[in-house]
């Protein structure tokens, strides 16, 4: 931990950053700081690699070769099914970041699935592995973690401007306080009343934390995603759903339905009548890939002696707010400042008061 400085029994640091948040979002914060040389600190409601909706589940990767027509198609693609709202700039550093991610964790051993050509699937992450390994860089990286320490309140300067956070070690039952020069809100979103895998946690604490301090939100009238999601189950895991077949009550194939494109036609079924899937496209070596990269996925059938691939089984779709949706908090624009001595800061506006 060389660098960071201890203070009043060692319950308050002063960092150049401090990352609020252990999921994904927040490991990669954390790591990229450090890399450029500054004293980081971590702080998680849970336990840092174990908690948030991705560790118990997984995530799907927008990962398109640097190739320019692959990536002009892939972002018209995600462009008309945005309603032709998304920011094309916004989209080209994502495709960048992903991919750029996604060669790191290559490097750093991670267990990608191969094709019958032996080529990495670089489409999907496994929430166990992924997070297991994010945790490992990011104490590799000499990151402080503050496990099953949830922020409570960002703190300001004398001019208002974020100067840290402070909160409480749930273990330890003792306040902490973190002194830094540039603050990374990466608590997820906002969906444990969904009821699905891992989201209990997801309660919008950072959004009200920032809003506190003047931060203004964009696009919430995005934020309400569903997932689909077996309807006894809480894995919104969909990928597999690819080589679903989805059928109404008495057994008639519904038309149109789907897991990507045909999820609206679901959504308006359940109004209506039950809805229900079998795995009819899967052959038997499909099936057997399937349950190995995916295996909470039949947790739920294999307790209740369900076969997805030869029974139909009700499905349903569970609202998961800003963890796939689109809302949060607005970045004003791509100006930075310096902040310290390796790090630069995004310039937040305060909200008009």
């Amino acid at each position: 931990m060389s660098g960071l400085e201890e203070r009043v029994g060692g319950r308050e640091w002063r960092a150049d950053v401090l990352v609020i948040g252990g999921g994904p979002a927040g490991t990669w914060a954390a790591i990229s700081a450090a890399a450029q040389g500054g004293r980081v600190v971590l702080a998680d409601k849970g336990y840092c690699g174990a908690s948030g909706a991705t560790a118990p589940s997984g995530t799907a990767v927008w990962y398109v070769e640097p190739d320019a027509q692959k990536r002009e198609d892939a972002k018209a693609s995600r462009y008309a099914r945005g309603g032709y709202l998304a920011e094309n700039d916004w989209m080209d550093r994502v495709l960048e970041q992903t991919w750029s991610n996604m060669q790191t964790l290559a490097e750093w051993g991670y267990p990608f699935p191969l094709d019958s050509d032996g080529q990495q699937q670089r489409i999907s992450l496994q929430g166990p592995e992924y997070m297991r390994l994010m945790r490992k860089r990011v104490k590799q990286a000499g990151v402080r973690i503050l496990d099953h320490s949830p922020a409570l309140q960002l703190l300001t300067d004398s001019e208002g401007r974020v100067s840290g956070a402070s909160g409480f070690s749930r273990q330890k039952n003792h306040e902490w306080k973190v002194e830094a020069a540039a603050v990374v809100i990466a608590t997820g979103g906002c969906a444990f009343l969904s009821r699905a895998l891992g989201c209990n946690v997801l309660t919008g604490d950072g959004h009200l934390m920032a809003a506190e301090v003047g931060a203004d939100f964009s696009g919430m009238e995005f934020s309400n995603a569903y997932g689909l999601c077996p309807a006894f189950s809480s894995v919104t895991k969909s990928a597999l759903y690819k080589w679903a077949v989805f059928y109404h009550a008495d057994g008639r194939v519904m038309e149109g339905a789907g897991s990507a494109q045909g999820r609206g036609v679901i959504a308006k079924a359940l109004q209506t009548e039950a809805v229900y899937a079998r795995l009819d496209k899967a052959d038997a070596t499909i099936q057997a890939q399937m349950r190995l990269a995916q295996p909470n996925f039949f947790l739920s059938f294999d307790r209740l002696g369900i076969d997805p691939f030869q029974q139909l089984f009700p499905v349903t779709l569970r609202l998961e707010g800003t963890v796939r949706g689109t809302g949060g908090l607005r970045i004003v624009d791509n100006s930075v400042r310096p902040a310290c001595r390796a790090c630069m800061r995004p310039v937040m506006r305060p909200r008009a008061s």
